[in-house]
């Protein structure tokens, strides 16, 4: 029998029309009637409910859901084909192939910071002049500045101030050593002073989930809640949760409850005092 029909034998079973049961689920009729006919499935959060409400189990709404595939012809057997080897060129090749978008752009920017301050430093052992330590800190500020625009992270914008710090250097006619002094000693402060402020504002944006909502509220009990049984539902923020009385004595419908804990789809709640 399949998911559709062990729904709908155990909606009947209760009592229920279609009507009813999807009033019970928070869903529509029409959502109910395309699950018993096999042109869906319900969300995981609805099925562990229907299984608790209803007291039945996973094995059997799914029973001969899915038919175990038919034993394969043994083949002869062929000549293994042998791999290539692992080359520099192919696992650079597969690192880039896996990087998201952004994180090409981040790796791009970095290796060309890095090629940057490799000319700046190679200026300094050489004796280079000011005039291409000026043009290499524009460079610089360009493809940071760029890296950040694209990916929006704070990932090179610090680098982004030092490159300023150390073109400032430069124009001023500063020498090679206190330009790359510079650069580091702006990009590691402004690192330690910006972080944790962007990180404290980022944390200002995560959203409570269902479970942090309802969690330390006040519910109705639409079913008498009896843990012998066991038996017991309530209502909050619009939706029907199975319920257990946390110290273990029973709530009578129509009581209001405060919730304390929830453990899987069950929500462990005690009387309002």
């Amino acid at each position: 029998m399949a998911f559709g029909q062990q729904l709908s034998a155990v909606r009947r079973q209760t009592g229920l029309t279609q009507e009813q049961f999807a009033e019970e689920l928070c869903v529509s009729r029409q959502a109910v009637s395309k699950w018993e006919s096999g042109r869906g499935y319900p969300e995981m959060e609805k099925i562990l409910y229907i299984c608790n409400r209803y007291h039945v189990t996973l094995d059997q709404l799914f029973a001969e859901e899915v038919a175990l595939p038919a034993p394969a012809a043994v083949q002869p057997e062929e000549e293994t084909p042998t791999l290539p080897q692992p080359t520099l060129q192919r696992a650079f090749t597969a690192f880039l192939t896996n990087l998201s978008p952004k994180n090409k752009w981040l790796a791009a920017g970095v290796l060309l910071g890095v090629a940057a301050l490799a000319a700046v430093i190679g200026l300094f052992l050489k004796g280079g002049n000011s005039d291409m330590a000026t043009t290499i800190w524009i460079a610089a500020i360009i493809v940071f500045g760029v890296v950040e625009a694209a990916t929006a992270g704070l990932t090179s914008i610090w680098f982004v101030l030092g490159s300023v710090a150390a073109l400032i250097a430069a124009v001023c006619g500063g020498p090679l050593w206190l330009q790359l002094v510079l650069f580091f000693t702006v990009s590691v402060a402004a690192l330690a002073v910006t972080r944790p402020l962007v990180t404290k504002l980022m944390k200002k944006d995560i959203k409570p989930t269902n479970a942090d909502r309802v969690l330390g509220g006040v519910a109705r009990v639409t079913e008498r809640i009896d843990n012998d049984v066991p038996t017991g539902a309530v209502y909050i923020d619009g939706k029907t949760w199975t319920a257990r009385s946390a110290g273990g004595s029973a709530i009578e419908k129509d009581e209001m409850v405060r919730i304390l804990r929830m453990e899987g789809v069950k929500l462990y709640v005690e009387k309002e005092s």
